[in-house]
């Protein structure tokens, strides 16, 4: 109401601030919209630029992975191709193991008794002729066997690089290098896991305790150099002679089969059928085990030869150089994997799925059913390896035959403890397996006459 106010429209203040607030909200609303619309549309665009990233790597590695399997399988097949040609072109090593079995049963026959030595000793003579001849004749065929396999370059595989360069250590079992040309090779890592075992090294973590009992020891003549068990408990051994003894839990010798040719191996396919290789005859006999007698149930002939079995799922397993191939009961065959030497033994664990492999008598090597090593086991005081086995609780045994002694090896790759030693009464031990239940163990071993003994023990864990 004073002067300088004169003039001035008035109103009440209630009414006026109202006023002004909707004329402010209404401008506030408007600006809000626009603000809410660009959100929404960044969101949208956002979300639409995500899905079509994610599809596009969706994509780009399918087109990487399928590129890598058909790859894989080139190499594959060219490899075993590549070894298999080595192996059906050096049968110097069958030859050679038929031979050492034959010089084996000809030391053993000189240990005989003076007389009945001197009365054959013109036949041992012409024998020792022979064989010496062969040997001359295997040393001068003799050529180097290895081979080379093809590498994976990367003008080979474009668009595997040009994605890859991505996300170079996404698959651990993959990687890039720069060679020495400055170009990329693509290399595989066989495994993610390599262990390993050298003196002192024991499976520190795993604490295993087994107590072996002799139960019974057999000296059968002519010389054993393969056995298996059945899951009914009886022993089926094979001679120097290709004869299969059966024996029952109480290791009366039940029956006798002769094969007509040179056996190698046998392993149980089931309680009541054994396989038998016939090493450079490129078959597997089929014995049935029936009423206590052996009788032969027909023949399974292979591409290859075969000399180590052993059985997974109805598949028979056979080592030949440095090839382990699968096949079905009709002969064919379903896969074969290249191992990293040459194969002396083998075993196939059935309750943990696990390939066993004596390597040129110098480490064991366990693997998994598509080859991916698993560990590699080497020690100083394991000379000379013979059989491999495994129990159920994923344990490896290897029998020394030069250092006298049994390793028990842990599922690490580790040393558990020598089992059997010199101590024990072992002599040079050349094979060594399971029953079904690992509840016995079989081991053959030569003594310093020649003269191999089949000891079965009580296994307590």
């Amino acid at each position: 109401f004073s002067d300088q106010h004169s003039g001035h429209t008035m109103g009440d203040v209630d009414v006026v601030a109202k006023k002004k607030r909707d004329e402010i909200s209404s401008e506030l609303a408007l600006v809000k919209g626009k603000v809410d619309s660009i959100l929404s549309d960044s969101e949208v665009t956002v979300q639409s630029q995500l899905c079509a990233l994610q599809e596009q790597i969706t994509t780009e590695f399918e087109q990487i992975r399928e590129l890598l399997r058909h790859k894989e399988e080139a190499l594959r097949l060219e490899a075993i191709k590549l070894a298999e040609k080595a192996c059906h072109g050096h049968d110097k090593i069958a030859k050679a193991q038929e031979l050492k079995m034959k010089i084996t049963d000809l030391e053993e026959s000189i240990t005989t008794d003076g007389v009945s030595f001197l009365q054959n000793m013109a036949e041992l003579k012409e024998r020792v002729r022979i064989e010496k001849k062969l040997v001359s004749s295997l040393d001068s065929e003799y050529t180097d066997t290895r081979i080379c396999l093809p590498t994976l370059k990367h003008g080979d595989t474009e668009l595997f690089l040009m994605s890859f360069r991505l996300a170079p250590a996404s698959d651990p079992r993959l990687r890039i290098r720069k060679s020495s040309d400055g170009s990329e090779d693509l290399t595989f890592r066989l495994s993610t896991q390599h262990l390993e075992s050298s003196n002192c090294k024991h499976s520190a973590k795993l604490s295993f305790h087994t107590n072996l009992v002799l139960e019974k020891q057999m000296s059968p003549s002519p010389a054993v150099h393969a056995a298996s068990f059945l899951s009914s408990g009886y022993l089926v051994l094979l001679d120097l002679n290709s004869t299969l003894l059966l024996f029952n839990e109480d290791y009366t010798l039940l029956h006798e089969l002769r094969l007509e040719d040179k056996a190698f191996d046998v392993t149980a396919l089931s309680d009541h059928m054994l396989a038998v290789t016939i090493g450079a005859a490129k078959r597997v006999e089929l014995i049935d085990v029936k009423d206590e007698t052996l009788q032969s149930n027909g023949k399974i002939e292979l591409d290859t030869e075969c000399f180590h079995v052993s059985c997974i799922d109805d598949k028979i397993v056979t080592g030949n150089g440095s090839l382990v191939s699968f096949f079905n009961v009709k002969g064919a065959r379903l896969k074969t994997i290249i191992m990293s030497g040459m194969i002396q033994s083998l075993y196939i664990s059935k309750s943990h799925r696990k390939m066993y492999l004596n390597i040129r008598s110098e480490y064991v090597l366990c693997a998994d059913m598509r080859g991916n090593r698993e560990y590699k086991y080497k020690h100083d005081d394991l000379q000379e390896i013979g059989g491999v086995t495994a129990d159920n609780r994923s344990l490896a045994y290897a029998c020394g035959s030069k250092s006298n002694n049994v390793h028990q090896i842990g599922p690490d790759g580790r040393l558990v403890r020598i089992i059997l030693s010199k101590e024990n009464g072992l002599t040079k031990p050349i094979s060594v397996g399971f029953d079904s239940t690992c509840s016995k163990m079989f081991l053959i071993e030569k003594d310093d006459t020649l003269k191999e003994a089949v000891k079965v023990y009580n296994v307590n864990y």
